[in-house]
């Protein structure tokens, strides 16, 4: 993703205050896209309403789409997303591209946490190989 691409989706970032933070990850952050790689993006809302959020998720798709020239992207809510090591590998290989206030102090303290505590839980049952 260029600067001028960046520039432009921070600032449909910009225009919802409920987003606190972007972050761009998977093979197109790291420069390994293939043909069939999509865009990867993850946001964090403070936005509680169920509906609301939904809506917001779904515009942000739309706008981001539209400045990507592209329908290949998958957009991801850090807040709703269950996995911890899907929120663990997002803010630990991906590139946070925008941060409204010193939001990502609040966050990824939470999602270290969650996701230690869960590696944790797979080790002492010895459900996963030493991470």
């Amino acid at each position: 993703m260029n600067a001028e691409t960046e520039k432009k989706l921070n600032e449909v970032f910009a225009s919802y205050p409920e987003i606190k933070l972007v972050y761009f990850f998977g093979s197109h952050a790291i420069g390994q896209e293939g043909p069939m790689s999509d865009y990867d993006l993850a946001f964090y809302s403070d936005e509680k309403d169920r509906k609301t959020f939904f809506d917001l998720k779904l515009e942000l798709i739309n706008e981001i789409s539209r400045i990507l020239h592209t329908d290949d992207l998958d957009v991801i809510a850090l807040n709703s997303a269950t996995s911890p090591e899907l929120k663990y590998n997002i803010i630990k290989d991906g590139r946070l591209i925008y941060e409204k206030e010193p939001f990502r102090i609040l966050i990824e303290p939470r999602i270290l946490s969650e996701y230690f505590d869960f590696r944790d839980l797979l080790l002492r049952h010895n459900l996963t190989r030493a991470i």
